[in-house]
């Protein structure tokens, strides 16, 4: 509930009397005033490249292999390029590598650019050596129809402005020959383009890139399952059944293919290494930096393995491991309609994430499309089970045995032989060599990991990962819980296959029933189902340590973003509407409204909230993470306290955790972070659930409860059930017995071993389900799946064939300054709007922000001139005084009495992970704050300042004081800003887990308004009003100043630090890599293993980390934002199981993606109207630009 600010008594001095009769403007100031701090801005720089041969080579004896996979220590040849400007060097095991993608990178390849900023050349030159132009273009007979088919395939179904100026520039260029097009045969084109295995003969030879290039086409396969039906039923025994035909790819000709691309293989990593960080020149001990997974402990592992094991029997071909990424998730394909895809993508690990995570770049390899249990196979099964009709588990069996039975096909015997003996492949550079495939991750969501790991979904071990009993999963963070990890970790051994095989025999050759005694005796203990997994068949018994649960890593976004967070929001409603019944108040109304006033940042960082959150309309994924980065202003006051303390210190929690587990560079230290961010959630979550769920009586949404009775009404088994619906809400318990609470303690675990979760995270998958939901438009919605396939190829063979024809590809225009990544900033050329001072001072006479703006102005202006006098290679600058010496109302003239206005702002910054970003500020809109380094000493002082963008500004100024040479005007920009101070700096920052609050500086103070220098701007912050204490004033009238608009002010803000991954770590000072201006302010120091203490030896025991990075200690001045990373035990918080149905240890029905139709993880499944399989896609496009 909003509050009036309040009203303070205070009894004023004499000097205080005298100035209350002042003027605003003509008031002294009441304090020192603190200028901002200078820094130093750092552009992005690639990692520099590696010594010559011979060069840069550490003793044998001096350094083992730090990978922590194992307790094997190898001592192995140690090559180490040079440190480039942010004290990040590499460190490759063996020889120098041939081939190395990291020379290739520069700036542009670092720079995030803003959409449509690239601006390519208008033609394309033939780098082609052909002359007959019909085996040059084949299958088009020209170049004209080439480039217009191109445009067609590639260009997309639905066209746009963009398209069609593309379009234009291809008729409308002089060597286009319209009687060129007239007689193509564009059918027969385009059928060439996209033929397959499974097609006619004359087709396949006539694919364009037959003989000429690798080119995995398509193949179908039939799918067979063997059904048992049990010594009861009608027909008992094992039934074949056909469940239709697998499209799909051959692993190893993707493989090939992808080695054979001149594009890609640039990029390609054929050696791993590993990533080390020293921000400071005298470090005992590198910190070691987790990011690709071509830089992981896992990758690294790996090929020191290979490298070490007998090579192939007369064979000294180099060999290479190719890094298998898998992700698969089903999706509709349509907003309406029941048409439904099931696809398998690969990526290679042995390219960067910051090109697979771009579409543009095709780095998704689509593998297959799964198929699902036809709607024949009811009537199969009823057929051999009599009238009773097949029962729910022989369906969940069999459809487990669909997709292992789909996996078998995709790791054929080829696969096989390859990932143990290699294949031999001649690479772009004309180097044979030997590549070894291994999957290293597979991305899906829980419902469908559980059938991959062939467990039960909610079982009595529900852990894909371990053997936790399930009324333990809610003991996250614990040292038990922690311990229990490592103890009852899942391995694909002997022991579990014979179980898995006994069980099957009891089924296939006893005729046991599924759910039978015999064959729950063998599994149920550990929740195992009796399926024949594909992974375990064909991969365990080559013998070279293939364990699928390890593969399957964590999933950030269904586990969290729409799992735990979700869950947790949600309950966050039902206990305002819980406390507004009680209290009379409509709260759930006030957070709404609160939301529509968050202003939006970044270009979609944080977008607006139009609609009513509390609804709960068609929320993505990324929505919800909007919500969480912007919880806290907005929960602030609305329940009592406690209550509203802890519910504002868990979302505290929660917004760091998220922020840490989802940073896109990790060191060791802020990995130990993430550990104890993770026991203090743990701890969080059980006191909430203890404490403030226990003291409100919560029901579900209205929302829930129309959900609720939908699925009642679509599951009843009699028209009469289906018409019964009950309105009445029921009592609605947080719920922490749910599997997605239990696997946020593996996030900090995986980043160690495959790097950090942006390289293997889901949200890949849902962004590149865009391009198959493009292809269902130009299918006839008959056989859409084979017609899929056919258009992935033409798509493919065409860019092969571009990529051929012009093969330096499209050079890019000159690029505008204002895309400059050198740049620190830019700020427009045009003087159009320009502003007379003289007019201006007039006109704003006795409005307190101009009270001394023109001497402020010359201040900061005639350090500056100095500054550029003295750079200027023409200038002596000998006699040049000192910029204190020197009165900068006299010294500094302005060639015309005008300064010229400026819209926008755009800011370059070097990001923590060492990237070129920008941020766009604008003193007319919502984006109109900025931060700048504070240049207090003071260590009980802030680190930054805050300040709104009041305008931006350039004048062209003379230097007219001692010195002088000329009369020569210089361009000088700055920025009018209206500072922000700091409110109750004690209570803020990590340790009190509170947001920094701030409120403007009073009118009358000389540090209020300033002038500052644009080159000294961090970058944009977002700032959101403390709407607990309600608008500074309660009539728009009562503002002081229409240029400073504070008739609209709120009494305090809240600085977001959680608004986006480079935002947090500004605030752990000192542990950004790409903030060099922070590393000189912080020491950090990597103790032996030796001296660490017992508890950080049982953490790193839990998470696997056996490296010398366990006695991690970070030290900071002391200061509100001042970085800990000791971790404190919490104690165990027992809380009542809710009786939500995520506690049952049944099996669970699947549907295409395994979702289970009985899950409830606090609220999850709220409104089938609106699926978030079909919208959190859309969210995945921003994983690399939060």
């Amino acid at each position: 509930m909003e509050v009036d600010p309040p009203t303070l008594d205070r009894h004023l001095s004499p000097e205080d009397e005298e100035d209350s009769i002042r003027s605003l403007s003509a008031r002294r100031t009441r304090r020192k005033i603190q200028l901002p701090k200078r820094f130093r801005d750092v552009v992005a720089s690639p990692l520099r490249q590696l010594p010559p041969e011979g060069h840069g080579v550490v003793s044998e004896e001096s350094i083992l292999s730090s990978t922590r996979l194992t307790t094997k220590s190898h001592v192995h040849r140690i090559v180490n390029s040079s440190k480039n400007l942010f004290g990040l060097f590499r460190r490759y095991f063996g020889s120098r590598p041939d081939h190395d993608p990291e020379e290739l990178v520069d700036l542009a390849g670092l720079t995030e650019a803003p959409p449509g900023s690239i601006v390519e050349s208008d033609q394309e030159a033939i780098v082609n050596g052909q002359t007959d132009p019909k085996k040059t273009f084949y299958p088009f007979p020209n170049e004209s129809s080439f480039k217009l088919g191109d445009w067609y395939i590639s260009d997309g179904p639905q066209k746009s402005i963009s398209s069609l100026k593309k379009l234009v520039k291809i008729v409308g260029h002089d060597d286009f020959k319209p009687s060129d097009v007239r007689n193509t045969q564009w059918g027969k084109g385009f059928q060439l383009l996209g033929a397959n295995d499974f097609d006619g003969d004359r087709l396949r030879e006539s694919n364009p890139l037959r003989g000429v290039d690798e080119d995995a086409s398509w193949k179908k396969s039939p799918i067979h399952i063997q059904v048992p039906f049990h010594s009861r039923e009608k027909n008992p025994g094992p039934k074949d059944f056909h469940v239709g035909d697998l499209y799909h790819r051959s692993l190893v000709e993707v493989i090939k293919e992808k080695l054979a691309n001149t594009g890609d293989d640039q990029h390609f990593h054929y050696q791993p290494y590993e990533l080390y960080w020293e921000p400071l020149p005298d470090m005992e001990t590198p910190i070691r930096v987790q990011g690709e997974l071509y830089t992981s402990p896992a990758f690294v592992e790996a090929h020191n393995a290979l490298q070490e094991a007998p090579g192939e029997p007369g064979c000294s071909l180099p060999r290479v491991i190719a890094a298998l990424m898998f992700d698969s998730d089903a999706t509709h394909l349509t907003t309406s309609g029941d048409a439904k895809l099931w696809p398998c993508y690969l990526w290679f690990g042995n390219e960067s994430k910051y090109r697979r995570s771009k579409p543009t770049h095709h780095l998704c390899n689509h593998v297959a499309y799964f198929q699902t249990l036809p709607d024949s196979f009811k009537d199969f099964a009823a057929e051999h089970c009599g009238p009773r009709g097949p029962s729910k588990k022989l369906f969940t069996h069999c459809r487990r045995e669909a997709l292992h039975a789909q996996w078998e096909i995709l790791l054929d015997d080829d696969f096989v032989g390859a990932y143990q003996h290699g294949i031999v492949v001649e690479c772009c550079d004309g180097i044979k060599r030997r590549f070894y495939p291994r999957i290293f991750t597979y991305s899906a969501d829980y419902q469908e990991k559980v059938i991959i790991s062939s467990i039960r979904d909610k079982g009595r071990c529900p852990c894909p990962q371990c053997l936790i009993l399930f009324p333990d999963i809610e003991c996250l963070g614990t040292p038990e819980d922690m311990q229990r990890r490592t103890e009852l970790a899942r391995v694909d051994d002997e022991e579990k296959q014979r179980r898995v095989k006994t069980a099957r025999d009891y089924i296939l050759k006893k005729n046991l029933a599924i759910s039978s005694k015999y064959v729950e005796e063998q599994l149920q203990d550990i929740s195992l189902t009796p399926t024949d997994n594909a992974f375990s068949k064909r991969l365990a018994p080559l013998g070279l340590g293939f364990n699928i649960y390890l593969a399957l890593v964590v999933d950030l976004l269904h586990e969290f973003e729409l799992g735990v967070w979700k869950s947790l929001f949600l309950h966050i409603l039902r206990i305002l509407e819980a406390h507004a019944k009680k209290s009379g108040t409509n709260v759930t109304d006030l957070l709404d409204a609160r939301y529509r006033q968050v202003p939006s940042f970044g270009r979609d960082t944080i977008r607006r909230f139009s609609s009513n959150v509390s609804e709960l309309k068609c929320l993505a994924a990324r929505d919800y993470e909007d919500l969480l980065q912007c919880a806290i202003p907005v929960l602030d006051g609305l329940l009592p306290e406690p209550y509203n303390t802890e519910i504002l210190t868990l979302v505290f929690i929660c917004s760091h955790w998220h922020a840490l587990a989802k940073l896109r560079m990790h060191t060791d230290c802020t990995l130990k972070l993430l550990d104890s961010e993770t026991e203090h959630l743990g701890t969080s979550l059980r006191s909430f659930a203890a404490n403030t769920c226990e003291a409100f009586n919560t029901q579900e949404l209205a929302r829930e409860t129309a959900a609720r009775n939908r699925r009642s009404a679509k599951n009843a088994t009699t028209p009469q059930a289906g018409r019964s619906v009950n309105p009445s809400r029921k009592l609605k318990k947080y719920n922490l017995r749910t599997i997605k609470h239990h696997l946020l303690g593996y996030h900090a675990k995986t980043i160690r071993m495959f790097g950090t979760s942006d390289s293997h995270s889901t949200e890949g998958g849902e962004l590149e389900h865009r391009t198959p939901k493009t292809w269902y438009v130009r299918t006839s919605g008959k056989e859409f799946v084979k017609q899929m396939t056919g258009i992935e190829r033409r798509e493919a063979r065409i860019r092969r064939i571009r990529e051929k024809l012009y093969s330096k590809g499209k050079k890019p225009a000159d690029v505008p300054s204002i895309q400059d990544p050198n740049a620190h900033h830019h700020i427009g050329m045009s003087q159009d709007n320009h502003v007379d001072i003289g007019s201006f001072l007039r006109d704003n006479a006795g409005d307190p922000v101009i009270k001394d703006f023109w001497l402020k102005l010359k201040a900061n202006l005639l350090p500056r001139i100095l500054d550029l006098l003295k750079a200027a290679p023409d200038f002596d600058a000998s006699g040049l005084p000192a910029h204190e010496e020197c009165d900068a109302d006299r010294v500094i003239a302005f060639k015309e009495p005008r300064i010229y206005q400026h819209q926008i702002l755009h800011v370059n910054y070097t990001s923590y992970d060492v990237r070129r970003l920008q941020d766009i500020i604008n003193a007319r809109s919502s984006h109109n704050n900025i931060m700048v380094l504070s240049n207090s000493d003071d260590d009980t002082s802030p680190r930054f300042r805050y300040g709104r963008l009041l305008g931006t500004y350039h004048v062209k100024a003379i230097y007219l004081g001692p010195g002088l040479q000329n009369h020569d005007s210089h361009r000088m920009e700055f920025l009018w800003v209206r500072w922000y101070d700091q409110v109750g700096q004690a209570g803020t920052g990590w340790d009190h887990r509170r947001l920094d609050r701030v409120r403007f500086a009073p009118m009358n103070d000389d540090d209020a308004f300033g002038i500052v220098d644009p080159s000294i701007v961090l970058r944009g912050c977002h700032i959101i009003p403390r709407f607990a204490l309600g608008p500074k004033y309660l009539d728009p009238l009562q503002g002081l100043s229409h240029l400073a608009n504070d008739s609209m002010d709120w009494t305090e803000y809240y600085v977001n630090r959680f608004v986006d991954r480079d935002m947090v770590m500004r605030y752990h000072f000192g542990l950004g890599v790409g903030h060099v201006y922070s590393h000189q302010s912080v020491s950090i120091h990597l103790a032996t293993p030796q001296v660490a203490s017992s508890s950080s030896s049982s953490e790193n025991r839990t998470t696997g980390n056996t490296d010398a990075g366990s006695g991690l200690h970070l030290a900071t001045r002391a200061s509100g934002s001042a970085t800990k990373l000791d971790v404190t035990e919490s104690g165990r918080v027992e809380s009542q199981d809710s009786g939500d149905e995520d506690s049952d240890f049944e099996d669970s029905e699947s549907d295409i993606s395994g979702r289970s139709s009985n899950e409830s993880d606090g609220g999850d499944d709220l409104d089938s109207d609106f699926d978030n399989a079909d919208l959190e896609e859309l969210a995945a496009e921003e994983m690399y630009y939060n």
